[in-house]
């Protein structure tokens, strides 16, 4: 019976060794990945504006490249690598990487998450401050998904899913969610290029930074954080821009895996060398022998 327990007790170790490893590879593959992506874009950033471009130049270059969105289709990804990686991205429940969104389209369901997630990237490795902004419907549900960008000290508002920038009237400058909810009329001007657009969902009204039940006990979390600190902190609070970089991600996830697999097993062989090693009785002191 012993024998048979040592022997289950190593295949454990077996096991945790060999899972442990290959989340350890795994992860190196998806940080690769995340690595020549930054290649990708800061090779996108000089070809879409020069050096000498303004933040607001450069915010408007990249917005209209990312506005030319289309939807998902891996075929037109070149690497079998990254084609493969494109498809695995599609089928997770979280929108597919900047990278892939550039280069194979957005999701084919809502394309919002991964259009913003574009130009959020593309302006931050070119140093200029850009956030994820979440409209919510008065019931609570977020509907769509678009960028604030920081411009002269305010948080500018871009829609690339639809391709569109409020202009205020007074300077023509890109409006910011604060003019937008104050001037209905200046909101409403987006008609004259989508009549179809919804204004009734997509107002400014509810602005949340984060996509608070996109995982399960987040939405009781926010309810909490409400009633603790107000619904203005709460709102404050951005997503993460590791959320942004999912290669990232996962491959730091994976690392933390095996981490913890090579660890357990570690302490599991500890513990199997201790209860194996033979056992040594006591040599008495001398002077209780005589």
């Amino acid at each position: 019976m012993h024998a048979r327990n040592r022997s289950t007790a190593q295949r454990g170790i077996s096991a945790l060794t060999v899972a442990g490893t290959l989340c350890a590879v795994l992860g190196a593959f998806f940080i690769g990945i995340g690595l020549l992506s930054n290649r990708f874009f800061d090779d996108l950033n000089r070809d879409i504006a020069p050096p000498s471009a303004s933040a607001e130049e450069r915010a408007i270059y990249t917005f209209e490249r990312v506005s030319r969105w289309e939807y998902f289709d891996a075929a037109r990804i070149s690497r079998p690598a990254l084609r493969w990686l494109s498809r695995m991205e599609h089928a997770s429940p979280l929108h597919v990487s900047a990278r892939t969104a550039l280069t194979a389209g957005a999701d084919q369901i809502g394309p919002c998450g991964s259009v913003s997630r574009s130009l959020i990237v593309l302006l931050r490795r070119a140093g200029i401050p850009a956030r994820k902004v979440i409209l919510y419907t008065d019931d609570g549900v977020g509907v769509h998904t678009v960028v604030e960008v920081a411009i002269d000290g305010e948080w500018r508002v871009f829609d690339p899913t639809y391709a569109w920038v409020w202009r205020r009237p007074a300077d023509g400058g890109i409006a910011t969610a604060a003019d937008l909810r104050a001037d209905p009329a200046l909101f409403s001007t987006v008609l004259a290029r989508h009549p179809q657009y919804p204004l009734d969902l997509y107002h400014y009204r509810n602005v949340y930074h984060l996509r608070w039940e996109k995982l399960p006990g987040l939405p009781w979390i926010r309810s909490a954080l409400e009633r603790w600190r107000g619904k203005e902190w709460v709102r404050s609070i951005g997503t993460p821009y590791l959320y942004e970089r999912p290669n990232f991600m996962a491959g730091l996830a994976l690392w933390m895996a095996a981490a913890v697999a090579l660890l357990l097993g570690a302490l599991h062989r500890h513990r199997l060398e201790g209860r194996a090693a033979p056992h040594r009785p006591r040599r008495a002191a001398p002077g209780l022998l005589r």
